[in-house]
């Protein structure tokens, strides 16, 4: 039912985009002026440079490297990152985790992430996930990128690539509305700004209001962003972006508990849980500033540096607690609330450039980057929770709102990184190319608590790695026709904060990506296919020390000697099969083991052997393919795909819970009423498939996947 309140936002929502587009389209320039060309017109480069930064095809690049574009996007209504990583191929996405959704990629968990190449710390409690309505293409590369970004984890990194200003007056409308209340607009344009089109602007807006899947959830968005890109000279262009986001979640969820003997509750899925005066509000800007210049026969130089300040509050409760089978009784509200506010500043440039030797042409990059990160955490704890909550009532939690909150302490962090990076391509043959490079780094992060109001912060850590050396090898051989043969090496490290029995840090994880396989490129790269094996072993892994057992009331003491393996397989296929028929499809494999890992004692622990990561299934499928059939002259089009994956499972204690293998469908229809205005209807979770996303345990944050439903969209270009 749309009642007034939401008749009142798709009224706001269509001003707030159409005033958008009305801005830019205001300021072009009524004449049509010829205009001469220019070598550079943007400061945003897509592609493979994800890995090493350097100009290369796909099958150029010897790392697993998936691009899903606009069309992709638009097609399957991916409108958040959460939406894209749950299609992406090899991506294992778990909601719940650190209080936001978590991605995972080859067993490790994805922690970096780059806006248009500048690498950025990501993730943080005070950014919402991003939106896709200011993206043109989203880029995942998997396994280790210490060449690029530094610190990490070995599991990949995704990049974002902002959409762009053109010389040309264009833009887009978008309205749509389905399941759960869900109504969102979008407004896009971009326009010249000079009559030469060398000053150019785009503007992109969101408004969006919806419900959720579990009953008393609600979420509304507003979005804007706008691009300036300018051309100072032919081969030198600056552009500036801006970004604002303001989110509110109301009853905003935690899961739910499971029985005790951990078996699934058996409840609607859109049984609410938690209090629903429960909340989680983010507020956060982005900034921008990019300078690109060419010059010579394929040299250039680029330098960017970005801001991201945020802030988010949450306050929740929720049923906490294991349920008696028996009984039907267990769980108690529980909850808190919180204060983030994030800061972060990114710098990357660098220079690259081609060279000739012994009569071939030959590439070289030489660059650094810095980030700046500091995480200020409030913490409240909420009297008057701890009542029993009845999970099988229909309304489980009618308690009030705490009329207080008490506070329980501050929390700030400080992270630093920074290094420089190098990169050689060589042509050894007319088939033959061998790809080196590494990185240095430096990396220090810095806590300091506070316990009572007004009190001092206390020191309670201060971790430093110095001098970090990531290497960087890969060949790669055209071996004819349209396939390549390719093997790689790439790590990474992560920083630890244990302390050795003699009071200094240990060393970092070291995570190694061995690679290998085989790529193909047809119709002038419109559609491309890999075939890797691939194994990541991660050392150093923190380990309490058997010389020196731990002792009530000290600092344990421990060793970096901890070992585990991913190994397995990525094979995907992407691109147009014909000029109407896209095709998207991967396939995973993977296999994690604990090679390493032992008690106090130094004896081998139960894990030592085992998987490291039970969430990750061991085999997955995700296939999109949209065809239009000649009929009706072409504006009819079809598109539909599959999820699948392989059963995974928690562990708690002597409990394994499990999931068992689940496949969801996705499909949809859309038709060009003319040529510049479409209608479409998506329909994901077409059985209505019910399981978990993800598992946490008996008490709490087992989070369903979303029943089946329908969203309606109508899109209008000029």
């Amino acid at each position: 039912m749309i009642t007034l309140t939401r008749l009142r936002f798709l009224r706001s929502a269509s001003f707030l985009a159409l005033a958008g587009a009305g801005l830019c389209a205001g300021v072009v320039h009524a004449q049509e002026t010829d205009v001469e060309q220019v070598v550079v017109t943007a400061a945003f480069d897509t592609g493979a440079g994800l890995a090493t930064k350097l100009p290369l095809k796909l099958s150029e690049t010897p790392q697993t490297i998936t691009i899903i574009d606009r069309t992709r996007l638009d097609e399957q209504n991916l409108v958040t990152l959460d939406d894209v990583m749950v299609n992406a191929p090899g991506v294992t996405v778990q909601p719940g985790t650190r209080l936001r959704t978590a991605y995972y990629a080859r067993g490790f968990v994805i922690d970096t992430l780059n806006f248009d190449g500048i690498p950025t710390s990501g993730w943080n409690e005070a950014v919402n996930t991003e939106d896709m309505a200011i993206y043109q293409s989203v880029e995942l590369l998997r396994g280790a990128s210490g060449l690029l970004q530094g610190a990490g984890s070995p599991s990949g990194t995704i990049n974002l690539v902002r959409k762009r200003p053109s010389r040309m007056l264009e833009g887009q409308m978008l309205v749509s509305g389905g399941s759960w209340a869900n109504f969102r607009a979008e407004g896009d344009v971009s326009a010249p700004l000079t009559a030469s089109g060398d000053l150019r602007a785009r503007l992109v807006s969101v408004a969006e209001d919806r419900d959720y899947f579990y009953d008393g959830g609600h979420r509304r968005k507003y979005l804007a962003y706008g691009t300036v890109e300018w051309n100072l000279a032919p081969r030198t262009v600056i552009a500036a972006t801006l970004k604002w986001q303001d989110v509110d979640d109301d009853a905003t969820s935690m899961g739910a508990p499971r029985y005790s003997d951990g078996g699934a509750l058996a409840i609607p899925r859109s049984r609410y849980l938690g209090a629903p005066w429960s909340l989680r509000d983010w507020r956060n800007t982005q900034a921008f500033v990019e300078l690109k210049h060419q010059f010579g026969q394929d040299w250039e130089f680029k330098a960017a540096v970005s801001h991201i300040d945020g802030d988010s509050q949450l306050k929740y409760a929720s049923a906490f607690g294991a349920v008696n089978r028996a009984t039907g009784k267990g769980p108690i509200l529980y909850g808190g609330a919180y204060d983030f506010d994030n800061k972060e500043t990114d710098l990357d440039a660098y220079l690259a450039g081609g060279f000739d030797l012994l009569g071939r042409r030959h590439q070289i990059l030489i660059g650094a980057n810095y980030w700046d990160g500091r995480t200020d955490q409030t913490s409240y704890s909420l009297p008057g929770l701890g009542q029993a909550v009845d999970v099988f009532a229909r309304i489980p939690v009618i308690s009030a709102e705490p009329a207080t909150m008490n506070y329980a302490g501050d929390q700030n962090t400080h992270t630093r990184q920074y290094g420089g990076y190098g990169v050689l391509r060589l042509k050894l043959t007319d088939r033959l190319t061998a790809i080196g490079g590494a990185r240095v780094s430096w990396w220090e992060t810095t806590t300091e608590r506070r316990a009572i109001v007004g009190g001092p912060l206390t020191p309670t850590g201060n971790y430093r790695v110095k001098g970090e050396v990531t290497p960087y090898g890969g060949l790669v051989w055209r071996a004819g026709g349209p396939f390549s043969l390719y093997a790689s090496y790439a790590s990474i490290f992560t920083p630890q904060s244990n302390l050795t029995f003699e009071g200094k840090v240990i060393d970092p994880m070291i995570g190694g990506n061995l690679e290998g396989g085989v790529k193909g490129e047809w119709f002038g790269g419109r559609l491309n296919a890999s075939l890797a094996a691939f194994r990541i072993r991660q050392s150093n892994r923190a380990q309490l020390d058997p010389d020196h057992p731990c002792v009530t009331g000290a600092t344990c003491a421990y060793i970096a000697s901890g070992k585990v393996e991913s190994k397995g397989f990525d094979a995907q296929i992407d691109g147009r099969l014909t000029a109407d028929w896209t095709l998207q499809a991967g396939y995973t494999f993977v296999d994690t083991q604990y090679l390493r890992d032992r008690v106090a004692s130094g004896a081998a622990s139960a894990n030592e052997g085992q998987p490291f990561s039970t969430f990750t299934p061991r085999h997955m499928v995700k296939v999109w393919s949209h065809y239009r059939p000649p009929i009706l002259a072409g504006r009819l089009g079809v598109g539909g795909g599959v999820n699948w994956q392989s059963s995974f499972y928690a562990l708690q204690g002597a409990i394994r819970m499990t999931q068992t293998s689940y496949a969801v469908a996705n499909m949809r229809v859309d038709y060009a009423l003319t040529p510049r205005i479409d209608l479409g209807v998506n329909v994901n979770n077409l059985t209505g498939k019910r399981y978990f996303a993800s598992i946490g345990g008996t008490s709490w944050n087992n989070w369903y996947g979303e029943p089946r439903s329908v969203v309606a969209s109508l899109r209008a270009r000029f």
